[in-house]
Protein backbone atom coordinates (compact mmCIF):
# COMPACT_ATOMS: atom_id res chain seq x y z
CA UNK A 1 0.00 0.00 0.00
CA UNK A 2 1.20 3.49 -0.85
CA UNK A 3 0.53 6.79 0.95
CA UNK A 4 0.87 10.36 -0.28
CA UNK A 5 1.20 12.87 2.58
CA UNK A 6 0.45 16.52 1.89
CA UNK A 7 1.54 19.05 4.53
CA UNK A 8 -0.21 22.42 4.53
CA UNK A 9 -0.40 25.58 6.57
CA UNK A 10 -3.89 26.87 7.28
CA UNK A 11 -5.51 30.03 8.56
CA UNK A 12 -6.52 28.32 11.78
CA UNK A 13 -10.03 27.65 10.52
CA UNK A 14 -12.32 25.60 12.80
CA UNK A 15 -12.17 21.83 12.49
CA UNK A 16 -15.56 21.83 10.76
CA UNK A 17 -13.92 23.51 7.75
CA UNK A 18 -11.30 20.77 7.65
CA UNK A 19 -14.04 18.15 7.71
CA UNK A 20 -15.64 19.79 4.66
CA UNK A 21 -12.29 19.71 2.83
CA UNK A 22 -11.79 16.06 3.80
CA UNK A 23 -15.27 15.15 2.62
CA UNK A 24 -14.72 16.92 -0.73
CA UNK A 25 -11.31 15.30 -1.21
CA UNK A 26 -12.69 11.86 -0.45
CA UNK A 27 -15.68 12.39 -2.72
CA UNK A 28 -13.40 13.13 -5.62
CA UNK A 29 -10.65 10.60 -4.89
CA UNK A 30 -13.00 7.63 -4.39
CA UNK A 31 -13.69 7.61 -8.14
CA UNK A 32 -10.03 6.97 -8.97
CA UNK A 33 -8.83 3.40 -9.45
CA UNK A 34 -6.82 2.10 -6.52
CA UNK A 35 -7.88 4.75 -4.00
CA UNK A 36 -8.00 3.11 -0.57
CA UNK A 37 -8.76 5.94 1.88
CA UNK A 38 -7.99 9.41 3.18
CA UNK A 39 -7.08 10.82 6.61
CA UNK A 40 -6.91 14.50 7.52
CA UNK A 41 -5.06 15.54 10.68
CA UNK A 42 -5.22 19.15 11.87
CA UNK A 43 -3.73 21.36 14.52
CA UNK A 44 -3.89 25.13 14.98
CA UNK A 45 -2.31 26.26 11.70
CA UNK A 46 -1.15 23.03 10.10
CA UNK A 47 -2.79 20.04 8.43
CA UNK A 48 -1.63 16.69 7.10
CA UNK A 49 -3.63 14.92 4.41
CA UNK A 50 -2.86 11.22 3.96
CA UNK A 51 -4.17 9.58 0.79
CA UNK A 52 -3.81 5.80 0.56
CA UNK A 53 -3.41 3.95 -2.74
CA UNK A 54 -3.28 0.28 -3.70
CA UNK A 55 0.22 0.79 -5.15
CA UNK A 56 2.84 3.41 -5.96
CA UNK A 57 2.23 2.80 -9.66
CA UNK A 58 -1.45 3.70 -9.36
CA UNK A 59 -0.66 6.82 -7.31
CA UNK A 60 1.90 7.88 -9.93
CA UNK A 61 -0.56 7.28 -12.77
CA UNK A 62 -2.87 9.91 -11.27
CA UNK A 63 -0.12 12.24 -9.97
CA UNK A 64 -0.84 15.17 -12.30
CA UNK A 65 -4.61 14.96 -11.90
CA UNK A 66 -4.31 14.68 -8.10
CA UNK A 67 -1.90 17.62 -7.90
CA UNK A 68 -4.23 19.87 -9.91
CA UNK A 69 -7.24 18.97 -7.77
CA UNK A 70 -5.25 19.25 -4.52
CA UNK A 71 -3.99 22.73 -5.42
CA UNK A 72 -7.45 23.94 -6.44
CA UNK A 73 -9.12 22.52 -3.33
CA UNK A 74 -6.55 23.87 -0.91
CA UNK A 75 -6.59 27.31 -2.53
CA UNK A 76 -10.36 27.46 -1.94
CA UNK A 77 -9.81 26.35 1.67
CA UNK A 78 -7.13 29.01 2.22
CA UNK A 79 -4.35 26.50 2.79
CA UNK A 80 -0.82 26.66 1.39
CA UNK A 81 0.96 23.46 0.42
CA UNK A 82 4.26 23.09 2.25
CA UNK A 83 5.17 19.70 0.83
CA UNK A 84 4.05 16.44 -0.70
CA UNK A 85 5.86 13.23 0.19
CA UNK A 86 5.44 9.62 -0.86
CA UNK A 87 5.64 6.68 1.57
CA UNK A 88 5.04 2.95 1.56
CA UNK A 89 2.76 1.71 4.32
CA UNK A 90 4.80 -0.69 6.46
CA UNK A 91 2.27 -1.35 9.24
CA UNK A 92 -1.25 -0.37 10.30
CA UNK A 93 -3.45 -1.32 13.22
CA UNK A 94 -6.69 0.68 13.34
CA UNK A 95 -9.40 0.02 15.88
CA UNK A 96 -13.12 0.38 15.28
CA UNK A 97 -13.17 3.61 17.35
CA UNK A 98 -10.63 5.27 15.05
CA UNK A 99 -12.50 4.18 11.95
CA UNK A 100 -15.82 5.43 13.42
CA UNK A 101 -14.22 8.80 14.30
CA UNK A 102 -13.40 9.29 10.63
CA UNK A 103 -16.99 8.67 9.63
CA UNK A 104 -18.37 11.51 11.71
Amino acid sequence: MHCTITTTTTRGEPIEAARIVGDEMTGWLRDLEGFEGFLLLVQDKKALGLAFWASREIAERYATTRAEFRERMLAIAGADIQGVEEYELAFASLGAGLIAAGAG
